[in-house]
């Protein structure tokens, strides 16, 4: 019975970490603009939160098994007491956003999760010491099941079928599904005679024992491989559930794979693939961003897969034995915590595009071939001589794509909302700056000055444009625009408008003042509100701003658009803030989701009249829908300036609101 209930406890307490995990982060990413930091930032804390959860295991393994038993089920009763209390947010202002991440998922969850993460070990342990079995290095297989279970069922079933609060709500049900278990485990020990006839015995470990530094180093790679993968598919690809799963669920796996058995990772077998990955990840690097989204997340998924297994295939064959067990999983739960803080707090830091992918993928490189070489006595040296070749070759790759892809850059910088670059492009048939938010562009402005902007979503053709051109014809502009890019749509404005931007990203602001010369070029009366859109609106809302007669959303990071600002909420607060015949125009160039269904919904809920403006002219075609209700300027567009929109059905129209959506249905795959 005690081996039944241990493992049931176990899978148990895998899946609440893991279901908790894409349930909060999806929660903050309002407050944050919807950056994919937040995931990353979400993962450093998950990953320290297990280290501590495993130093607490640790040193509880050093007391008798009735005073473990006592100590443990006091501090998940009080967990289970003040998990998801919260504080006001104004004690977080001082903080940067990432620890600001941090704090308010201490806070909520802190405690349990870190209780939850020991649970693995310490009934490892107790079932060593009360059996004297050998170690059951399965049950971490089994851990990583369970784990596997709470990831995959989250986007396809509970994202879909339920709110953020009803699934809190369940998340509450199942830990209090755990702490009834861990009674009746605790009752099943005292009722064998376990804890009165044995003490547990004393360890032979410290945490002063000299660790295998590869233990660290592998575990360290393998959580900046998987936190790097992440970042670098949502340059394109909105921060989601499925998105967070997807690479989590691999590293999962690999573990799992890894863990079930000592023979289920052969080095020989993966040497090649590692190779193969390494370039994979190269090409991906630079070009992947040309790739459709179902074509990125296979080709990242892949090269994630081989890294994870190698990583994991290694640390299974340095595992010790039982009396080493608690040291073993603190110290790769501490490489895990130096892999996430390098790649979440210290990349963004020290590098001003995504290059801790390619740190992460030269070092799984070099270890593996520095564990080749000292723990396999057959390799010949001619194949010792040519892994070193082709890690050479590889670095010497990466060299030459760097300077090629990066000739024109005039100025970087990265932040917690993403990287942006400028760049001076200067060809035989072009000269234009460009601004960058990840791979995608966000305004551009000729060299020389004369030169007519034509390559770009804002030109005279667009539907931007037209729109501006036939509201202005009505009255005077009084805007405002969520995103700033270049500032390109400040040059719409005249000395009788007024055009107010909201810009997420300082970064952005900087770029498009320091470098572009929209902003103090048009005679509009402008002004640049630093934040995230929809939490400023809502502020003036408060205010009693004066009324806006448009509102155009073009906040763009990469090539993504922030759900929260796409929700039912969302508009109601767009249409608070515009007068009753006010134009919201959404700019849905995408290269990856299909925002209609979306949009219909929420014209058929506000019941405004709904048109789209295609043009495909050039290089960069652009997409703009205008909702409205005034009739007057939608008696002015050219019918054959429109184009045509397939309805859809009710069934198919995505109904998104702040506590429920799911982009899973809108994938251009």
């Amino acid at each position: 019975m005690q081996r039944i209930l241990s493992t049931f406890i176990i899978f148990v307490s895998a899946f609440l970490l893991f279901q908790i995990q894409p349930i909060l982060s999806k929660e903050l990413l309002p407050e944050f603009g919807g950056s994919a930091s937040v995931w990353s930032t979400s993962l450093f804390f998950y990953q320290s939160m297990l280290l501590l959860g495993y130093l607490y295991a640790h040193l509880l393994s050093r007391y008798q098994l009735k005073r473990q038993l006592f100590i443990h089920t006091l501090l998940v009763a009080v967990s289970s007491i003040i998990t998801f209390n919260t504080i006001e947010v104004s004690l977080f202002l001082s903080l940067t956003p990432a620890w600001s991440v941090i704090a308010k998922l201490f806070l909520q969850v802190g405690l349990v999760f870190m209780l939850l993460s020991a649970t693995s070990v310490l009934l490892q342990r107790w079932y060593i010491e009360s059996t004297a079995m050998t170690v059951p290095y399965q049950w971490y297989s089994l851990s990583n099941l369970g784990s596997l279970l709470a990831l995959l069922s989250y986007p396809f079933i509970f994202e879909v079928l339920f709110s953020i609060d009803e699934q809190k709500s369940y998340w509450t049900v199942g830990l209090f599904a755990y702490c009834i278990l861990l009674l009746c485990l605790i009752y099943v020990l005292f009722s064998n005679g376990s804890i009165a006839d044995k003490a547990i015995t004393k360890s032979k470990t410290t945490l002063l024992v000299k660790p295998n530094w590869l233990w660290i180093a592998f575990s360290a790679t393998s959580s900046m491989m998987l936190i790097a993968t992440t970042q670098m598919i949502s340059i394109n690809i909105p921060p989601m559930p499925l998105i967070w799963a997807l690479p989590l669920v691999i590293y999962l796996l690999t573990f799992s794979y890894a863990f079930a058995s000592a023979k289920s990772y052969n080095r020989a077998h993966w040497t090649y693939l590692l190779i193969f990955s390494a370039f994979a990840g190269l090409m991906m690097f630079f070009l992947g961003s040309q790739f459709n989204a179902l074509a990125q997340l296979v080709i990242y998924s892949f090269i994630l897969f081989i890294v994870c297994m190698i990583c994991h295939g290694e640390l299974r064959k340095l595992a010790p034995d039982g009396s080493l067990l608690t040291v073993f999983y603190l110290y790769i739960a501490l490489g895990g915590v130096i892999g996430s803080l390098l790649s979440a707090l210290v990349a963004p830091l020290l590098f001003e595009q995504i290059t801790e992918f390619i740190v992460a993928l030269a070092v799984a490189l070099s270890l593996f071939i520095y564990t080749l070489f000292t723990q396999t006595t057959k390799t010949s040296s001619c194949y010792k001589i040519a892994l070193l070749a082709t890690l050479v070759i590889w670095g010497t790759g990466y060299s030459y794509l760097f300077v090629n892809f990066n000739q024109y850059n005039l100025a970087s910088e990265r932040n917690f909302y993403g990287y942006v670059t400028v760049k001076n492009i200067t060809t035989s048939d072009l000269a234009e700056r460009r601004l960058i938010d990840g791979t995608t562009i966000h305004g551009s402005q000729p060299l020389n000055k004369q030169t007519e902007l034509t390559n770009s979503y804002y030109h005279h053709h667009t539907g931007i444009a037209k729109s501006l051109s036939a509201l202005k014809k009505q009255q005077d502009l009084n805007i405002g625009i969520i995103g700033l890019g270049a500032g390109v749509l400040a040059k719409f404005g005249d000395k009788f408008d007024k055009i107010r931007f909201y810009e997420l990203n300082p970064a952005v602001y900087n770029m498009a003042m320091n470098y572009f010369s929209y902003l103090t070029d048009s005679p509009a009366r402008i002004d640049v509100a630093i934040g995230d859109g929809r939490i400023t609106l809502t502020k003036e809302q408060k205010n009693n701003a004066p009324l806006m007669n448009a509102l155009i959303i073009d906040a763009f990071s990469s090539d993504v658009i922030p759900t929260h600002l796409l929700t039912e909420e969302a508009f109601q607060l767009y249409w608070q803030r515009l007068t009753k015949g006010g134009l919201l125009i959404i700019h849905i160039s995408n290269n990856h989701i299909d925002l209609m269904p979306v949009l219909q919904a929420h014209s058929k809920r506000f019941d405004k009249s709904l048109i789209k403006f295609n043009y495909s002219g050039t290089q960069l075609g652009s997409q703009w829908v205008v909702m409205t209700n005034n009739q007057a300027f939608l008696n002015s567009i050219a019918m054959t300036d429109l184009s045509p929109i397939t309805p859809y059905s009710t069934v198919h129209l995505a109904q998104w609101t702040d506590q429920k959506h799911s982009l899973i249905p809108l994938l251009k795959l």
